[in-house]
């Protein structure tokens, strides 16, 4: 291609202050020499935002609504349009037939923009637009997938795994799963996420100071935040003093909170947990750095719904800045967690119906981490290490593009045989 190649990434919502993952590998892409354009399908004017993804923000077209004239007009002989049929026989299943007008004006745009392939990250409802605009525009689509939209799917994700040109995911675990779903290996490929690797690592946390604990993760059932916050409040019974950030949001915050206060009351205030909502990423930068934290946490679990976490971003990141990673030995996590990497997984329990983390395990951790400063500060150094030597922001992003040029230049028709 004697061009720079031109990247269409679909958003459900933007701001999308929880999958800041996806707009550091648009960056890293852009970084690569590629254009970049980001499309969403609402706004969030409400969600918090983070400064490194201005750009993307204030550039971002949305999608208008079905019954706007721009959609009927685009919508006007869609009929007619190559893949048409394949589009209309899955959409008419599993989405509201109205939708489809989006789903044209998409095609319409991306054509006009003289977009090369479409990026789309989670195998679910924004994916299912992604694919079937650009089955009508005839362009390829890049699909990352994670973690929900594996562990608990919509009803079409075969079509939409299929209808894709190419899909990448985060471990060799999960890579797994999708060939098992019968998709061609040469289609799955590893992709991590890019996370920068910051100047300056945090500070060792004060020998005289109380347990501080980090965790960031959305507000539920599959961090297991309650998990975390049960494991603090026996360390603040036994004597210990501990604090706990604890960032993000989400439909458990009053349960939660309910039980911070619980705890609080019992421990007669030696644990302080800090619950302070969904913050910017530059935020969450500021307080790791002059916090002196002892771990980031997440007691992440398999909830009983058969929902779990994919790599927790959130601990990648505190990786880079040099800070040891409590976390569970979900499948997949060994592939970025180890205990050479500054790591310690917690095994696994059945317990009421979920797959988890003992707070007993994760009370015996947290105390270890708390009586002795050395192994604190041999897995500190063990996590930074770890984190210099995964593929880079920029080593992704050009990763990335060569792995989206092939689509361009090497291309299978969306969901023909391999």
């Amino acid at each position: 291609m004697s061009r720079r190649l031109r990247v269409a990434y679909l958003m459900r919502y933007l701001p999308a202050p929880t999958e800041t993952f996806v707009l550091d590998e648009a960056a890293a892409l852009r970084a690569s020499g590629a254009w970049v354009q980001t499309w969403m399908l609402d706004r969030d004017s409400e969600a918090v935002r983070h400064g490194r993804h201005e750009s993307f923000y204030s550039a971002a077209r949305v999608v208008p609504r079905p019954s706007s004239v721009r959609c009927v007009l685009s919508s006007l002989g869609m009929e007619t349009r190559a893949n048409y049929p394949q589009v209309h026989q899955n959409w008419v299943r599993h989405a509201r037939m109205r939708d489809l007008r989006r789903v044209a004006w998409l095609a319409g745009s991306w054509k006009r923009a003289r977009i090369d392939v479409v990026r789309v990250h989670h195998a679910a409802e924004t994916a299912r637009y992604a694919v079937a605009a650009a089955l009508l525009a005839r362009l390829p689509v890049s699909l990352a997938v994670h973690a929900r939209d594996l562990f608990v799917p919509v009803p079409d994700l075969s079509w939409i795994l299929r209808a894709s040109n190419h899909v990448t995911t985060i471990t060799p675990f999960h890579r797994d799963r999708l060939l098992r779903l019968g998709l061609p290996s040469q289609r799955v490929e590893l992709l991590a996420c890019p996370v920068a690797i910051p100047d300056q690592v945090v500070s060792t946390p004060a020998s005289d100071g109380p347990l501080r604990i980090l965790s960031v993760g959305r507000l539920i059932a599959k961090k297991g935040h309650d998990l975390t916050l049960e494991a603090c409040g026996a360390l603040a019974r036994s004597g210990v003093q501990v604090e706990i950030t604890l960032v993000g949001d989400g439909r458990e915050r009053e349960t939660l909170t309910d039980f911070a206060d619980v705890l609080s009351r019992d421990t007669g205030g030696a644990l302080k947990v800090d619950l302070v909502g969904m913050k910017s990423a530059e935020w969450i930068e500021n307080r790791l750095e002059r916090s002196r934290y002892h771990a980031a946490v997440l007691a992440c679990r398999v909830d009983r719904e058969g929902d779990r976490d994919g790599v927790p971003v959130a601990l990648l990141e505190a990786q880079a800045r040099g800070l040891p990673v409590v976390t569970s030995a979900l499948p997949g996590f060994d592939f970025e967690f180890s205990a050479e990497g500054g790591a310690v997984l917690l095994p696994l329990y059945d317990r009421a119906g979920a797959v988890e983390p003992s707070a007993g395990d994760l009370v015996a951790c947290l105390g270890a981490l708390y009586n002795d400063p050395a192994y604190q500060r041999r897995l500190a150094q063990a996590a930074r290490l770890s984190a210099e030597e995964r593929m880079s922001w920029e080593q992704t992003g050009l990763e990335l593009q060569r792995m989206l040029l092939g689509l361009c230049s090497n291309m299978l028709p969306p969901g023909a045989p391999s």
